[in-house]
C-alpha cells in the first residue's frame, strides 16, 4: 500500500501561497455536505474546565425541542453555564460534543477539520476560542468567539458578528456532527484576524502573543484505579469489550486487569458501573502515591517547526503491564520513546514527550498537552500483555482512529521490516488518546511483556533499539524524508 506524503509547512513558503493551496483544495467534500443553522436558543459553545481551571476544552451543547433543560445561564460578561443535563440521563433531550469528532470549522462552505483544530486559550481577562491551523503554524489564528469575562466553572463562549453553530446535513439529511461556521471566504477572515491569539509567536512588532502553554502538573492525594480480577481465560477479552485500554498487570502481588487509574472519583465509578453492567466483577481500590514533580513547561515551539509528540504509556505509581521476569511496561515506553526523540531531533525535527521520566501523567493531560502543542503527528509507545499462561502469543500491534491511518501502516511496515517481531496486523481502536488528540495519532504495542519471544527481546538492549529506530523510520518515512 502507497502511504501519503505530506507536503509539512517548513516546505511551502509564505503566507499566500499557504491560503492559494487550502482554497484550491478539491470540493468534493463539500459538495457531499451541507449545513442547516441551528437556532442561537437550542446550542452554545461552552468553555469547560480541566485540571481545576488551568486549562479549558470546547464543549457544545444541543437542546433538543421540547426535551428537558439541557443548561442554565447566570450573570453577564462572562456568562456562566450551569450544564443540568451532567445531573441525569440526557437521552432524548440533549447532546453534548466534547471533542473533534463532534465538531469542526466550516468557513465558505468547505469543512476545514483537517486544516483547522478549535482551541480554547486564555487572553488576558478573557477566554479565546479560536481555529489554530494544523499543519503551517505560522499562519495567523482565526477568532471565533470569546467569553468575555473570567469566572469559574463553565462559560458560554459569545461567537463574534458572522460566526454560527451549523448542523451538518449529507445530501440534505441531518447528522449530529456541529460546525462553528462562518460565510466569509476563508482569505479575508485570515488576514482580518491579526490579533487572534498564538501560541508561540507575536502577531506584530506591537502585540505580544501569550506564553506557551503549561502542562499542569501532577496533584498529590489519592487516586482511584478500577480493576477486574482474573477469573478465566476470556476475563481481558470480556472487559476489553467494555474498556479497551485494560491490560493485565499485577497489583500488591494480584494478577489483575487494569481498567484504569483517575484522579477523580466520578470517573472511576462511570467506569466501574459499566463494567457491573456487562457482568464482571469490578472493584475500585484507593491508590495514594506521593505526587511526582511537577511536569515542566512546554518549551518554545520555533516558528514553523514540524512538532513530533511521542508519549511513553503509564508510568510513576502506574507501572503498566508486568510481564515475564517482573519486566515493567512503564520502563520499556520510556526507554523506546527517549530514543526515538534523540533520533527525530537528530534528523531536525522539534520532539516533545508526555514524560521524561517514571512519573504518572493521566490520560486527559496527554492529549492536551499534544494538541496544545500544535504536534503535527502523536505517537503513543505500549507494551503488550495477554496472561503469564500464553507465553506463545508475540508480536507487533498498531492502532489508529481515523486520521492515523496512514502514519500507522508506515510504522507498522518499517518494524516488521527492520525486526524480527510478529506482524499482529495495523488496527482500529477508540483508545483516549486517539478519540482526544487533533493531529495523526497511533498508539504502537511494541510487542508482549507476557511473550517468550518478545519478552526476552525486551531484555536485550540492542533488541530495543532495533525497534525504536524502525519506529523513528517509518515517523520519517510518513514525513517524506
Amino acid at each position: 500500500m502507497v502511504c501519503r506524503r505530506f507536503a509539512f509547512p517548513h516546505l511551502v513558503t509564505g503566507f499566500a501561497a499557504v491560503l492559494a493551496t487550502l482554497l484550491s483544495a478539491p470540493v468534493s467534500r463539500a459538495a457531499e455536505f451541507g449545513e442547516q443553522t441551528i437556532p442561537s436558543n437550542l446550542a452554545i459553545a461552552v468553555a469547560s474546565p480541566a485540571r481545576g481551571g488551568q486549562l479549558h476544552t470546547l464543549m457544545i451543547l444541543e437542546q433538543i425541542p421540547q426535551g428537558r433543560a439541557c443548561w442554565q445561564e447566570q450573570g453577564d460578561k462572562p456568562v456562566v453555564v450551569d450544564p443540568l443535563l451532567l445531573n441525569f440521563d440526557f437521552t432524548g433531550s440533549c447532546d453534548r460534543r466534547t471533542d473533534s469528532n463532534g465538531y469542526s470549522l466550516r468557513v465558505n462552505g468547505q469543512d476545514l477539520a483537517g486544516q483547522y483544530r478549535l482551541e480554547i486559550a486564555a487572553r488576558q481577562d478573557d477566554l479565546v476560542l479560536f481555529a489554530r491551523p494544523s499543519r503551517d503554524r505560522s499562519l495567523p489564528a482565526i477568532e471565533i468567539g470569546r467569553t468575555q469575562g473570567r469566572h469559574q466553572g463553565f462559560l458560554k463562549i459569545q461567537l463574534n458578528p458572522g460566526w454560527q453553530l451549523t448542523r451538518r446535513l449529507h445530501q440534505g439529511a441531518p447528522l449530529g456532527h456541529i460546525y462553528l461556521s462562518h460565510d466569509q471566504p476563508l482569505a479575508g477572515l485570515a488576514q482580518g484576524q491579526a490579533s487572534s491569539p498564538r501560541p508561540t509567536a507575536p502577531v506584530s512588532p506591537t502585540q505580544t502573543a501569550p506564553p506557551p502553554p503549561r502542562r499542569p502538573p501532577v496533584n498529590d492525594g489519592s487516586y482511584f484505579r478500577v480493576v477486574v480480577p482474573i477469573t478465566g481465560g476470556d476475563t481481558l477479552q470480556r472487559v476489553r469489550a467494555v474498556e479497551p485500554e485494560a491490560f493485565a498487570t499485577t497489583v500488591e502481588g494480584q494478577n489483575l486487569i487494569q481498567v484504569g487509574l483517575f484522579r477523580e472519583r466520578q470517573r472511576a465509578e462511570e467506569v466501574y458501573q459499566a463494567l457491573v453492567a456487562a457482568n464482571l466483577p469490578a472493584k475500585i481500590i484507593n491508590a495514594s502515591a506521593p505526587a511526582p514533580a511537577s511536569l515542566s513547561p512546554l518549551p518554545t515551539i520555533p516558528q514553523g517547526a514540524v512538532v513530533v509528540m511521542i508519549d511513553p504509556g503509564h508510568g510513576g505509581l502506574d507501572p503498566g503491564a508486568i510481564g515475564i521476569a517482573g519486566l515493567q511496561e512503564k520502563q520499556i515506553n520510556l526507554t523506546i520513546s527517549q530514543r526515538i526523540q534523540q533520533r527525530l531531533q537528530a534528523e531536525g525535527l522539534t520532539v516533545l514527550m508526555t514524560r521524561d521520566s517514571d512519573q504518572w501523567v493521566d490520560l486527559e493531560t496527554r492529549a492536551q498537552v499534544a494538541n496544545q502543542a500544535g504536534a503535527a503527528l502523536f505517537v503513543s509507545i505500549h507494551a503488550n500483555a495477554i496472561s503469564m499462561q500464553r507465553p506463545e502469543v508475540n508480536g507487533l500491534e498498531t492502532y489508529y482512529l481515523s486520521s492515523g491511518a496512514d502514519l500507522a501502516r508506515s510504522i507498522h511496515q518499517r518494524v516488521l521490516a527492520q525486526t524480527d517481531l510478529a506482524d499482529r496486523g495495523v488496527r482500529q481502536a477508540r483508545f483516549y488518546v486517539l478519540r482526544h488528540t487533533t493531529m495523526p495519532a497511533v498508539l504502537v504495542e511494541t510487542g508482549f511483556v507476557t511473550g517468550s519471544v518478545d519478552a526476552a527481546r525486551f531484555q536485550n538492549p540492542a533488541a530495543v533499539t532495533q525497534i525504536a529506530d524502525a519506529i523513528v523510520r517509518g515517523i520519517l518515512d510518513y514525513l517524506g524524508r
